[in-house]
């Protein structure tokens, strides 16, 4: 293999680390205006994605792709054990990714010029996109693990990268300890499954299961990972740490914590689980994984991970309806979430990973373009409270309303991509039949329950009105804030905020191209087992 055609495939990698080295050295430079910084972040993030969509082979941007139709979703080599691979999965991942950071990138273009931190802001955050990149071609347990951790490390730092506020050096601080159980968990984990099959390989951990020695080993390393890979999603009751995480973070970092790196988590789950144990069948029927050469957790697993998602959208939702400040509430109700996207790595056939990546790709819009709406409102003077949304939907009409579209889609009111992607996902779990239906009625009895939430921040935001003195000190703090444009918000978040709200409707209404890549790369991921 030359140097070409091993740099090629990585051009969307390669082009982030580069706006990085790039931002870095404007630092170094003085050269630290917010405008200079966003627009080489900006530009990285653009590039990237137009060449992932071009590996995807969407319409005109095919010219800009970087791997052969054979690089992408072609098996190895059979006994060979590649630290990475292509697969159209991976890649619809990539383009999901790179969407959360250009969201979060243009939105901070709005950011004041001379804010201090900049630099180490835009840095962090194209590395940790890096990152993300590299979990979406991980064919290796270890490479996977140390790829999550390129992506935790400068997650940590983005926490608490303005260092004068407690409240977030305090998220930081314990973001940084969960992170780093999850991170032990996760190698334990993959330690004992190296012990019980001799490798870390996926493509070998799925060839030998039927020839396992040590079959204890592989129940007690998937179990580990199981745990580590949890914290990761915010499944409950590994959930905790994410709520203050989340509300003690810049909700600029929120939207790239809930819309982005929490995905890399759920595609671990997808490579670790639904290609080596659940599509796998190897065992008798009646085979106990705790004695004999052969082991099949698969419907030990499916169990465990069906019973994490009915607890997690139960839990997130319930408490998501106790909150009164909106990030609270915001960030219970990404827990619940979480829960949705595990159906579909439950139930493990290609209808429902369909459903779980497009309810993926759907969250990165909605919960995203929420915290960044959050974000944007905190900077005219409203304060953290469900109850300081009192009229805003009357008076700021078009970011009422986007923010509305979103708080709809997460209910998965029709016309929108929330609705689409439950829909598919729901519909997979009856079609699965067996105990998967229950999956579906949990879904849609949670669906039902978080519509009372939602609709009580539509409620505040057109129904009620504020008092005179709030009124006075929304005004105030208004006329303080700079003068930004597009409504006081900035032009790069309300670009960020209005493609979000498009994209949501505009899914929503017409989701077969969308729909159709994703549901080739699942039926490619499903046959192929990883």
């Amino acid at each position: 293999m030359d140097f070409t055609s091993f740099v090629g495939p990585f051009v969307p990698e390669i082009l982030l680390l580069g706006g990085t080295l790039l931002i870095f050295l404007l630092d170094v430079l003085g050269l630290r205006r917010n405008e200079w910084l966003s627009t080489v972040a900006v530009t990285a993030v653009v590039l990237a994605l137009l060449s992932v969509l071009g590996d995807l082979g969407f319409g005109p941007l095919s010219v800009l792709a970087t791997l052969s139709p054979g690089q992408i979703d072609t098996l190895p080599a059979f006994g060979s054990a590649p630290l990475y691979h292509f697969t159209s999965l991976g890649l619809v991942f990539q383009a999901i990714f790179l969407l959360s950071a250009l969201l979060v990138t243009l939105a901070s273009a709005s950011r004041p010029s001379d804010e201090p931190g900049a630099p180490i802001f835009y840095g962090l955050l194209l590395l940790a996109t890096l990152g993300m990149l590299l979990v979406a071609v991980a064919s290796d347990l270890i490479f996977l693990l140390l790829a999550i951790e390129v992506v935790s490390i400068p997650s940590y730092l983005l926490v608490g990268y303005r260092r004068r506020e407690t409240r977030s050096m305090e998220a930081a601080m314990k973001f940084f300890i969960i992170g780093a159980l999850s991170t032990v968990l996760s190698f334990y984990g993959a330690s004992l499954l190296f012990g019980a099959y001799g490798t870390t390989n996926l493509f070998l951990i799925q060839a030998d299961a039927s020839t396992v020695g040590f079959p204890v080993l592989v129940l007690l390393g998937y179990g580990f990972l199981v745990a580590g890979l949890a914290f990761k999603v915010t499944l409950v009751p590994f959930h905790a740490w994410a709520v203050d995480v989340y509300d003690g973070a810049p909700s600029d970092v929120s939207a790239f914590l809930a819309g982005g790196t929490k995905k890399i988590g759920l595609f671990a789950f997808f490579l670790v689980f639904l290609g080596p144990v659940l599509l796998v069948n190897t065992a008798a029927a009646g085979q106990s994984p705790f004695g004999g050469g052969a082991v099949d957790l698969g419907p030990t697993l499916s169990i465990t991970l069906g019973v994490l998602a009915v607890v997690t959208m139960t839990v997130g939702n319930v408490l998501a309806l106790l909150q009164k400040e909106m990030k609270r509430m915001l960030a219970y109700s990404s827990i619940s979430q979480a829960g949705y996207m595990l159906i579909g790595i439950t139930i493990g056939t290609a209808p429902a990973l369909t459903g779980a990546t497009l309810q993926i790709f759907a969250h990165v819009l909605m919960k995203g373009g929420a915290f960044l709406v959050v974000a944007g409102v905190g900077a005219l003077g409203i304060g953290p409270l469900i109850d300081d949304w009192k009229g805003f939907g009357v008076r700021r009409p078009l970011t009422g309303a986007a923010f509305a579209l979103m708080l709809l889609s997460l209910a998965g009111v029709p016309l929108t991509v929330g609705f689409v992607s439950k829909f598919i996902l729901f519909s997979a779990a009856v079609q699965a039949e067996g105990w998967f239906i229950w999956l579906a009625v949990a879904g849609l009895l949670n669906s039902a329950l978080s519509v009372f939430y939602y609709a009580r921040v539509l409620k505040v935001m057109y129904f009620d009105r504020p008092g005179p003195l709030e009124t006075a000190e929304g005004t105030a703090a208004a006329a303080s804030a700079p003068a930004l444009g597009a409504g006081g918000l900035g032009y790069g978040r309300a670009v960020a905020i209005g493609l979000a709200a498009v994209l949501i409707v505009g899914v929503g209404l017409y989701p077969q191209p969308v729909v159709g890549a994703i549901q080739m790369a699942a039926q490619h991921f499903v046959s192929a087992g990883v």
